[in-house]
């Protein structure tokens, strides 16, 4: 196409991401209730049970309840989109680029590690907000009910207005809240994923090679 990687890479993550969440969110909307014991979610509690609460708490149509899953869709797109950029430029500048075949598991599992670390940093305030938005039950950020279903609704604050207020009203620092678990977590994640990778990569290219 006579494009350079980087434009290559944003268009191939820009296409992958929203399949990737449509088939993802309701799982990830779930585990983020779980995980902070939103209104209703209990330590101890099947994800059945939580699935069939997410639904309940949609609504009384099947349309709404299938939307609870899907609260936060088109904000793990906006986290991942830059995320997944970072991730996939830096390890393409650490291994030299060029689509390089000669990169070994080890330094894919070294690289990957750097190149994951420094996404999840860089994207860690937009993980705060996307996690508060699935985490929201039936409450707003000021302590609202949310209204239901045909009884007319306040409109909820937008992605921008939620990231401003927690600036505003927490402090810069919130919005870097869990850097540090989300940085150790990204380098084993992107160990594993990346020296898997190069190991399939050449397995691949060794067995066509012989064909």
């Amino acid at each position: 196409m006579g494009l350079p990687k980087w434009a290559l890479t944003s268009l191939a993550v820009g296409a992958a991401l929203p399949p990737y969440w449509l088939i993802r969110n309701p799982s990830e909307v779930v585990k983020t209730r779980l995980q902070v014991g939103a209104d209703g979610y209990y330590e101890g509690m099947s994800t059945l049970d939580a699935f069939k609460l997410a639904m309940e708490n949609g609504g009384n149509s099947t349309i709404d309840g299938v939307g609870e899953l899907y609260q936060g869709y088109a904000e793990n797109i906006l986290y991942g989109f830059p995320a997944d950029i970072i991730k996939f430029v830096a390890y393409d500048y650490l291994t030299g680029g060029k689509g390089k075949t000669d990169v070994s598991p080890v330094d894919g599992a070294v690289y990957g590690a750097l190149a994951t670390a420094l996404a999840q940093l860089v994207t860690t305030p937009l993980d705060v907000v996307r996690n508060r938005i699935m985490a929201d039950v039936s409450n707003d950020d000021d302590g609202a009910s949310r209204s239901a279903p045909g009884e007319g609704s306040s409109t909820a604050p937008s992605y921008l207005e939620r990231f401003t207020k927690i600036a505003r009203e927490e402090g810069v620092e919130e919005l870097f809240a869990g850097s540090s678990p989300r940085i150790a977590k990204a380098i084993s994640s992107g160990a594993i994923q990346f020296a898997t990778y190069e190991e399939t990569k050449q397995k691949m290219s060794q067995f066509f090679m012989k064909r």
